[in-house]
C-alpha cells in the first residue's frame, strides 16, 4: 500500500500490488518500490493521485474501445459488406439473386482485395477494371448490370444518413461520393430484345414441352405458358394458399416497380382447365400451405435457372431439328412471345397489361380503376392457349334468329 497526503491535507491509501517474491502472481518488493516511486512523483507534483490514476485507466479503456471499434468498422465498412447490406434490401425482388451472384462471381472472387477494402476508399478506376474484365470476356450485359447494382449500392449508402427508410447498417460506410457515377452506363449492352417465337416455332416448342419428362420444372414452365407468359420467378413463389382450386384462380405477388417490393401487387389470374391437373399434382406433394408449389422434394424452392435450363435444352433440340426460323431463344423470350401473339389475336393492350402485370403504375390504375378484368383475362388466355397448343377454333354458334333468316331466304 502507498499512503500519501493530498493537497487539501487529507490522507489517502492506494493499493500498489499483491506481493509475490517470484513476481508471478504479483510484484516483487523491488517492482512494488518502482511503482510506488511513480506515485510519489505524482503526489509531489500536487496531483490527486487517485483521480489521476482513475482518469488514466479510463483513457486507456476508451482508447482500447476505440481501437476495437475501428477494427470492427474497418471490416464492416468494406465494399463487400456494403454490397451485402444493399442485397439484403432487395429481399423479395427478382434482382436479389442476380445482384448477389454477380458480385460474388465477378468482384469478390477475382478481386478479393478490392472487395475487402473500405467502401469509402473505392475509386472509379478500380471499378472500371472490374467491368473491363467482364466486357473482355464477352459479358457486356453482365457488366452493365453490375455497374447498375454498384451505382445503386453506393447511392443508398450516401442517402442512408438522412433517409430513415433505408437500412441503418448503411450509415456505417461513410460514403461521400459515388464512384460508379463516373462510369459509362454501358447502354450498348442493355438494348431491348425483340426475339419472339413465330407460330410454327411456338407449336414446335409446345410439342417438345408436352413430350418432356414429368418434373417440377416442366410443370412450372407449363404454368408460365398457360398463365400468359408470366415471369418464372413469380410463378415459382406460388404456395398452396395462393391457389384457389374451387374458384379457378391463383394469386401471384408482383414486387416489380419502385417501392413495391415491401408491398407487392396482388396479381390474380384465372386457371385454365387444362392446367388444373398439373397444379393438383403439385398440391398433393406439398407439405404445408406455405410450402413452395414447385419444389424438388416438397420443401426446397425450385430455382428459375432450373426452368431456364429446360427451355435451353428444348431450344437446342429445336435448332438441331431445324425447327427454328429466327435463331436461338431463351426463357425470357417466352414472355414477349405470349404478348406478341395475344396482340395478333386482337387482345387489347389494356387486357395484355392486366395479364402480364406491367404498365399498371399510373394514377388511373392505382386510384380509380377497380375492375378485376377476370372475364377479359379468361377470354384472352383461352385464345392464347388455343394458339400455342395449335387447337382448332370452336365452331361459330348460329342463333335462332340467323336460322330463321336462312329459312326465309
Amino acid at each position: 500500500m502507498y499512503r500519501y497526503t493530498c493537497a487539501d491535507g487529507t490522507r489517502d491509501s492506494l493499493r500498489v500490488a499483491d506481493y509475490d517474491p517470484r513476481g508471478v502472481a504479483g510484484m516483487t518488493l523491488q517492482e512494488a518500490r518502482e511503482k510506488a516511486n511513480e506515485l510519489v512523483r505524482l503526489a509531489g507534483a500536487g496531483d490527486n493521485v487517485r483521480v489521476f490514476l482513475q482518469e488514466r485507466e479510463a483513457a486507456k479503456a476508451a482508447a482500447a474501445e476505440a481501437a476495437l471499434a475501428a477494427t470492427r468498422n474497418a471490416s464492416r465498412g468494406s465494399l463487400a459488406a456494403m454490397f451485402r447490406v444493399y442485397v439484403g434490401s432487395l429481399q423479395g425482388r427478382e434482382s436479389h439473386y442476380d445482384a448477389q451472384s454477380i458480385f460474388k462471381l465477378h468482384v469478390s472472387g477475382p478481386f478479393p482485395k478490392l472487395a475487402a477494402r473500405p467502401a469509402g476508399q473505392i475509386k472509379a478506376e478500380e471499378l472500371r477494371d472490374v467491368l473491363a474484365r467482364l466486357i473482355g470476356a464477352g459479358k457486356g450485359r453482365t457488366a452493365a448490370k453490375l455497374r447498375a447494382f454498384l451505382r445503386a449500392a453506393f447511392s443508398m449508402a450516401m442517402r442512408a444518413g438522412l433517409d430513415p427508410t433505408l437500412p441503418e447498417a448503411m450509415t456505417a460506410f461513410d460514403i461521400q461520393v459515388n464512384p460508379a457515377d463516373r462510369l459509362p452506363s454501358l447502354a450498348q449492352f442493355s438494348k431491348a430484345l425483340d426475339r419472339a417465337l413465330t407460330l410454327p416455332e411456338l407449336h414446335a416448342f409446345w410439342r417438345r414441352v408436352e413430350a418432356a419428362a414429368d418434373s417440377p420444372a416442366r410443370d412450372a414452365l407449363m404454368a408460365c405458358m398457360y398463365l400468359g407468359g408470366q415471369r418464372p420467378t413469380q410463378v415459382l413463389r406460388l404456395t398452396p394458399q395462393m391457389v384457389d382450386v374451387s374458384g379457378g384462380a391463383l394469386t401471384l405477388l408482383d414486387p416489380k416497380g419502385r417501392n413495391r417490393h415491401a408491398n407487392p401487387r396482388r396479381h390474380v389470374l384465372p386457371i385454365h382447365a387444362d392446367l388444373m391437373p398439373a397444379l393438383r399434382a403439385r398440391l398433393s406433394q406439398t407439405e404445408g400451405m406455405e410450402s413452395p408449389l414447385f419444389s424438388t422434394n416438397g420443401r426446397v424452392l425450385l430455382r428459375k435457372e432450373t426452368v431456364g435450363l429446360l427451355v435451353a435444352e428444348i431450344a437446342k433440340a429445336m435448332q438441331i431439328a431445324g425447327e427454328l426460323e429466327r435463331g436461338p431463344f431463351s426463357m425470357r423470350d417466352l414472355r414477349r412471345t405470349a404478348e406478341t401473339h395475344m396482340a395478333a389475336l386482337g387482345v387489347s393492350s389494356d387486357v395484355r397489361a392486366q395479364i402480364q402485370s406491367h404498365g399498371l403504375g399510373g394514377i388511373q390504375t392505382r386510384h380509380y380503376d377497380r375492375h378485376d378484368y377476370m372475364p377479359e383475362k379468361r377470354a384472352a388466355l383461352a385464345l392464347w392457349v388455343k394458339r400455342f397448343r395449335n387447337l382448332p377454333p370452336e365452331p361459330r354458334r348460329t342463333t335462332a334468329r340467323a336460322k330463321a333468316t336462312r329459312v326465309e331466304e
